[in-house]
């Protein structure tokens, strides 16, 4: 029977303590000392069990408190309370409610993940590069069967690969993980270790760009993304019998964009007509203020950033001896893909530099009507966040006011790349407002 006075709530935190200690696994006849934040009526009542056992003559000991918390000796405490060690496993729930068994869910939870590799190892054993990466990854309890999942999905892919025959990839991950999205090349999906089970099975290098990712796909008879992944071009001229460059020449004839897909430079990629440098622009609202303007200038976009279909039109460009132009924003993803234009496919950084950024700035306001609203400051209102190395060329060098951006859509930058334009509305320094 368990003495009243434990069950007082001012004595609560010292079971509570008990059960953190039996819920991780201690031995009851191993917790010798418990550490709980008690108040003075519940100091008071353990000084009074412990004092029981103790002569009349001696002075009461208090109770030491260490960072806030009282230390407090359990085997006395048991004893003044008639119970032992071995009563606390029956005892404690009855005193600070049921608790967990921490250490045996976490015994549970280490012999699930050993057998989860295990069965990794057993199902993609050829395949130890993946591996690696999904071992790298590791696994948190809550999440073992979403790895369990993949890894099956994985090896439903290994006993396919490589396909007698192509297919695109959603088929490929509907038939192994019941969802066609599930192998998708983005950064939410599982596409990456698709491709890192291509590279084990054909003992190949691991892919460094997006267009290489894909092409390790196609080795083992897997398409993706060749249909949805489009590079805008526009004067892009042709010089071969295929039927890209059939359609380049026409496009080119009519003054017309042209969307060439990952599968039309892959299939039957274009042999290019190299008389003419290309303007390789990163927004597509330069495409088609070019149209506007009537430029003739050979321009590719690449939709602000570098997809697979985007490094395969640049590297049959670079092969061909294309001479490559870069122009993106004064910003952080602009360089990050100038830098990558200009290191891996030669390409030459065009009006990105300071020069540009102070024109865009001297231009003036963006806008200064009507009179009743305030001027609206050039060359954006898009700050620039942060130290880059190396500098990215930015406006406000010289002041304490804060740097902003300079995009392609600004005139001064238009301008630059396309020739100027008398009829540009938007067009900058702004005749002065009306009265």
């Amino acid at each position: 029977m368990i003495d009243t006075d434990a069950t007082d709530p001012d004595v609560k935190p010292l079971w509570d303590a008990v059960a953190s200690r039996l819920a991780n696994g201690a031995a009851p006849t191993s917790i010798r000392v418990v550490k709980a934040e008690l108040s003075r009526a519940g100091r008071a009542l353990i000084t009074g069990w412990l004092a029981q056992n103790e002569p009349a003559t001696r002075r009461r000991r208090q109770l030491d408190i260490v960072d806030g918390k009282t230390v407090i000796p359990l085997p006395r405490v048991l004893e003044a309370l008639g119970l032992v060690a071995e009563d606390l496993p029956s005892v404690v729930p009855q005193l600070a409610g049921s608790f967990p068994d921490l250490a045996g869910e976490r015994l549970r939870a280490a012999r699930l993940r050993n057998d989860l590799w295990n069965h990794a190892e057993t199902v993609l054993v050829d395949a130890p590069r993946l591996l690696a990466r999904l071992r790298a990854a590791g696994v948190k309890d809550e999440k073992a069967d979403d790895l369990r999942s993949l890894i099956n999905a994985l090896a439903r892919a290994r006993a396919l690969l490589p396909l007698k025959r192509p297919v695109p990839l959603a088929r490929l991950a509907l038939a192994c993980a019941g969802n066609p999205h599930f192998f998708d090349l983005t950064e939410e999906c599982h596409g990456a270790k698709l491709v890192l089970l291509a590279v084990d099975l054909l003992k190949a290098t691991q892919p460094d760009t997006p267009a290489a990712a894909r092409a390790m796909l196609a080795r083992v008879g897997v398409f993706a993304d060749r249909l949805s992944q489009t590079v805008l071009t526009l004067n892009v001229d042709a010089v071969g019998d295929g039927p890209v460059d059939r359609a380049l020449r026409l496009a080119c004839a009519d003054r017309r964009p042209l969307h060439l897909t990952l599968y039309d430079l892959t299939c039957t990629p274009p042999t290019l007509a190299t008389d003419r440098p290309w303007l390789v622009v990163e927004n597509q609202s330069v495409v088609d203020e070019a149209l506007i303007r009537q430029a003739t200038t050979p321009i590719v976009c690449t939709a602000g950033s570098l997809s697979a279909v985007d490094h395969v039109i640049l590297g049959i460009a670079q092969d061909a001896g294309v001479s490559i132009r870069y122009a993106g924003d004064l910003d952080v993803s602009g360089h990050a893909i100038a830098e990558t234009v200009r290191s891996r496919y030669g390409g030459q950084v065009v009006h990105m530099d300071e020069r540009t950024a102070q024109a865009a700035e001297a231009a003036g306001p963006l806008a200064n009507q009507p009179p009743a609203v305030p001027l609206l400051d050039g060359p954006s209102r898009v700050p620039l966040h942060g130290d880059h190395n190396p500098p990215i060329p930015s406006t406000n060098t010289d002041t304490d006011q804060g740097k902003y951006a300079v995009f392609q859509e600004h005139s001064v930058v238009l301008e630059r790349l396309l020739g100027a334009d008398s009829t540009d509305p938007l067009r900058l320094p702004l005749a002065a407002p009306r009265r």
